[in-house]
């Protein structure tokens, strides 16, 4: 099953944009962006630490109500 198909249902803590580096290591387990060690996060639509709306991008921010957050 895809791993989009299996988070149907399950709510979604931050924008589908937010990266961080530890996302792309392979650990052999399920990454949870909020337990993350190194603190540095970026926005995958501007590519730089700040959202399109000029604020900060971490797990803290990014979340629903926020107008630049995507939904998975």
């Amino acid at each position: 099953m895809p791993d989009d198909v299996s988070r149907i249902g399950i709510p979604q803590e931050h924008c589908r944009l937010l990266r961080c580096k530890e996302m792309f290591i392979e650990t052999g387990r399920e990454f949870d962006i909020t337990n993350t060690g190194s603190g540095i996060y970026w926005c995958s639509h501007t590519q730089t630490c700040l959202g399109p709306d000029s604020e900060v991008a971490d797990p803290e921010h990014c979340k629903a109500g926020r107008g630049c957050y995507e939904v998975l």
